[in-house]
């Protein structure tokens, strides 16, 4: 090589320097189970992203599992050191990790069992309350980019399960130890609950005197497996899960204005392709684990009454706690506001 071609090179890649030194890698840990749906729509996010910001943007999405469970997911987003960025900078979490990140947020209120009858109820609920639900993760210094409809939540149980009383007995797992929120919430509304780490859950499950029921979605029970231990679905839709797109302030203010719009548009779309899948995906997972040996319990008018009366009685004991999870004054907007809507 003679000196003029190695000198051409030398300019070309200082030239080249500044164009890369410009991509910015945002870390994002996330809940969505690797394959599914909401990962590849995830993974959609982040071409668009990139596209949107002819590459100075990338997204690089991090399995939650993997970073310790959202318990773990929130230390990272704290720096370790003063002075020294955070290890990542945003997060889709779902509502017990935004409760864990900003309790003053109240976001399991949205999880009370009962409260919504609709996917539609629900999508209506967050666009009229969304500056009370993101004010308070704003003051923490997280931006809410948008809100995900995951699913349902239903309860997986070792045996078979017909009213209240029977499903208060047995041992729950609905928070784990990352997460003990819901937990507290479900022992104030009288319910037998355990606290069993993720990576322990199965085994417990398997445990004579271990965990005897979940509270979760049919994506997970399907995905992990549960759904071969605790074969049992009380065919009662008990909330919606909904997964916030949270950013930290300092990396949103480093993305230039110019882009932001069309980025917020872009989770826009994401948010309206869940509403539209999470009702679909759920009968999806729900056929799934009934394919693997579960059994679906369907109830009589009578016994779903029971579970609806009890549900209502269990909502108000879960504020009235000494350090309640969830906000009467939020519970009361939007009961008020979905008795408004549905002309009661």
């Amino acid at each position: 090589m003679n000196k003029k071609t190695v000198i051409f090179f030398t300019v070309f890649s200082f030239l080249l320097l500044p164009v890369f030194s410009q991509v910015k890698k945002i870390k994002v840990a996330t809940i969505a189970p690797a394959r599914s749906s909401w990962d590849i729509e995830e993974n959609s996010m982040a071409q668009e992203w990139a596209r949107i910001t002819n590459g100075e943007i990338s997204l690089q999405f991090m399995n939650t599992v993997a970073l310790g469970g959202e318990g773990g997911v929130v230390q990272k987003l704290n720096s370790v050191r003063p002075g020294q960025k955070p290890p990542i900078g945003g997060a889709i979490f779902t509502s017990l990790g935004i409760n864990e990140l900003v309790p003053d947020s109240y976001i399991i209120t949205m999880s009370v069992p009962g409260l919504f009858k609709t996917q539609d109820e629900v999508n209506k609920s967050v666009e009229k309350f969304y500056e009370d639900i993101q004010k308070p993760i704003l003051d923490k210094g997280y931006v809410v980019l948008g809100w995900f409809s995951v699913g349902w939540v239903y309860y997986f149980t070792k045996s078979e399960v017909r009213t209240p009383e029977n499903l208060k007995s047995l041992r729950l797992c609905v928070g784990s130890l990352t997460a003990p929120a819901l937990t507290n919430a479900f022992k104030a509304a009288g319910y037998t609950t355990m606290d069993v780490p993720v990576d322990k859950l199965l085994q417990s499950i398997k445990t004579p005197g271990g965990v005897e029921g979940l509270y979760t979605l049919p994506m997970y029970a399907y995905a992990a497996q549960y759904c071969k231990s605790v074969p049992y679905i009380l065919d009662v839709p008990l909330c919606p899960i909904m997964a916030g797109f949270l950013i930290s302030k300092d990396v949103w203010a480093e993305i230039p204005e110019k882009y932001k719009p069309a980025l917020i548009e872009s989770v826009r779309k994401a948010e309206r392709k869940f509403a539209l899948s999470a009702e679909k995906d759920t009968d999806e997972y729900l056929k799934r684990c009934q394919e693997a040996g579960a059994k679906l319990v369907s109830l009589s008018e009578a016994e779903k009454k029971a579970f609806s009366d009890s549900f209502y009685k269990d909502s108000k004991k879960m504020y009235e706690t000494k350090d309640p999870v969830v906000s009467k004054v939020l519970f009361d907007k939007i009961s008020d506001y979905l008795r408004k809507l549905r002309g009661e």
